[in-house]
């Protein structure tokens, strides 16, 4: 926050939860007392332990804040020497986040990884990368307890004899099972193990702690709710507060988690084998352990590098991904919630003709956003194709169902192309648009009043966007273009826009293929021929809006017939006609 305000400004406005505007002098209902808040589904709190967790965070963050304003206060804003300063204060911050998210686990871990993969798109003005950089661990290296700790919980219903001390009994399902963890997250750590038959299987084990830890964390959030406000620069931030909560209390529980796998192997069967979700095998979990079949051979998504070792094609990897999360948005309606790097992998499988080719596994099925509540996914679909087709009449409808008065954000968060889409396109939208950029004119302070707007579309919609940045941070790794993410979607979009898709989609016809390609075309041509035009007219005119597609294109050839003209009108006055064209 670099405004300040002054001491006889009236108090700001403030978005509150449904939208609605208050100020912060407005009455607020009273709150039971700290012994009374129980948080359901989740844990008995420790007020002691959430209030130290709490004031070590907040005593971290003010003194980064203080860190930005006197290193910035000392350089000239837009200089080489402030962009330097700048990224130093972004490096400091960036290991404060790390150190406290390490300290305390947890729901702080899972903070981090919202933060680590919401870059996508949205350049350094929205996640500076020194932040992205060390935040990034946390998606599958976050810290993991010993196998000491964590061993009490796979007592709690399997017989495993004198493990981990000594060895197992004759009747455990288990010969063996890793001391140290291949993977640690935010709410579990997962364990390699092999069963007395000779399977290979992958042992996912919640943190014993982890749910007092979170039930005092959130009894202390709700009790700090002014203080929040106040470092959220006035914004009323406790629907976020009890939406994380919500959703935290459904991925501690593993048997929903089971049966999410099952559900989505289930809706996605008919791409086997290019898309392989793991079996849960239920007799070996419980609601906090969940053992699956080990996946050898899997690399992560956002790797290109590693992808290319492997013998694949990145581009091939992406087109899987991106056309898969595609289908399960616009078709099935079901959006899962977590799809980082953690959580998204490829590995190499042969087809008969002995080409080596991408399987992409989805792990992680904790939570999902399900968009049935008031016909969002139908709704999804016209606004994608509306988007793309410059349908500005079914996008005014559907964004301000969405988004309401804030609606002019929604297409330039789902692709910065979309900016061409509506009306009052600036030369500068343009050019950031070529770039798959947002444009420098939406500023954090935009993007947060967009969030709490997003509130009155009546179903989750900022999990939907949250879930497609993270495919589209994924996607970026791999250096897919945003006119082939544009183009599956609209695909899928089409595909989907019916009131009961078929689970399994059909073929477009040739009249939806050729409609899609000419708005494709159209669109591609607009943004790629723009995009040049407009640095030239920024440079050589006072113009600032962009003019209409169509005289953007004839201005080459306006200016070669007005300097002919001019130069025919030299020649007639010199008499010279050796000047004439």
């Amino acid at each position: 926050n670099s405004g300040q305000q002054r001491a006889s400004a009236p108090p700001p406005a403030i978005p509150s939860r449904r939208g609605a505007t208050t100020t912060d002098t407005a009455p607020r209902a009273p709150r039971p007392p700290l012994g009374a808040m129980a948080v359901e589904g989740v844990g008995t709190p420790d007020m002691m332990l959430g209030m130290t967790r709490s004031m070590v965070t907040m005593m971290e963050f003010n003194e980064q804040k203080q860190d930005y304003t006197d290193s910035l206060a000392k350089v000239e804003e837009g200089t080489d020497e402030y962009l330097t300063v700048l990224d130093a204060c972004h490096r400091r911050g960036a290991e404060r986040c790390k150190k406290v998210a390490q300290m305390h686990r947890g729901l702080y871990v899972k903070a981090a990884q919202f933060i680590a993969s919401l870059r996508g798109g949205t350049g350094d003005r929205g996640v500076p990368k020194p932040y992205i950089e060390a935040l990034s661990v946390f998606t599958d290296h976050a810290p993991h307890k010993t196998i000491d700790e964590v061993a009490p919980v796979l007592k709690e219903f399997l017989e495993l004899g004198d493990w981990p001390e000594g060895p197992f009994s004759e009747a455990s399902a288990f010969a063996d099972i890793e001391r140290e963890p291949m993977a640690s997250a935010s709410l579990a750590q997962v364990h390699r193990a092999t069963l007395r038959d000779g399977r290979q299987v992958a042992v996912k084990i919640q943190y014993p702690e982890l749910k007092t830890e979170m039930a005092s964390d959130f009894s202390v959030f709700k009790t700090m709710g002014a203080q929040i406000q106040q470092m959220s620069s006035g914004y009323d931030l406790m629907w976020i507060v009890e939406d994380f909560e919500k959703y935290l209390t459904r991925e501690l529980d593993f048997n929903l988690e089971a049966t999410n796998s099952e559900e989505t192997a289930r809706r996605l069967a008919h791409l086997a084998p290019n898309v392989y979700v793991p079996s849960v095998l239920r007799e070996l979990s419980s609601d906090r352990v969940l053992t699956m079949p080990f996946c050898e051979g899997i690399v992560k998504a956002n790797d290109p590098v590693a992808l290319t070792k492997a013998g694949l094609d990145p581009f091939e990897c992406a087109d899987l991904l991106c056309s898969t999360f595609a289908e399960m948005v616009f078709v099935h309606g079901r959006v899962h919630a977590d799809p980082h790097a953690g959580n998204i992998y490829i590995r190499p499988i042969e087809d008969e003709g002995g080409r080596r080719r991408p399987q992409l596994v989805i792990l992680d099925h904790g939570l999902y956003h399900d968009l049935a509540e008031n016909d969002v996914r139908r709704h999804l679909c016209r606004y994608w194709k509306a988007c793309c087709s410059k349908d500005r009449q079914v996008m005014e409808e559907v964004g301000k169902r969405f988004a309401g008065s804030l609606r002019r954000f929604l297409p330039l968060i789902l692709s910065p192309w979309f900016v061409l889409s509506g009306s009052g396109a600036s030369l500068r939208d343009v050019i950031s648009a070529s770039k798959g950029q947002l444009p420098d004119t939406i500023g954090i302070r935009d993007v947060a009043d967009f969030i709490v707007a997003t509130r009155e579309g009546g179903a989750n919609l900022i999990g939907l966007l949250h879930a497609l940045g993270y495919v589209r941070g994924l996607l970026e790794a791999l250096q897919y273009p945003e006119r082939r993410r544009i183009e599956v979607m609209l695909k899928y979009a089409i595909l989907g826009d019916a009131t009961e898709p078929p689970q399994v989609p059909r073929a477009l016809s040739g009249f939806e293929k050729f409609w899609m390609w000419g708005h494709m075309a159209r669109f591609a041509s607009q943004v790629y021929l723009s995009a040049p035009l407009a640095l030239v007219m920024l440079k050589y005119t006072h113009m600032h809006q962009a003019p209409p597609f169509w005289l953007m294109l004839s201005s080459p050839a306006l200016l070669a017939l007005f300097g002919w003209v001019a130069r025919q009108a030299l020649a007639l006055r010199s008499g010279r006609p050796d000047l004439e064209l």
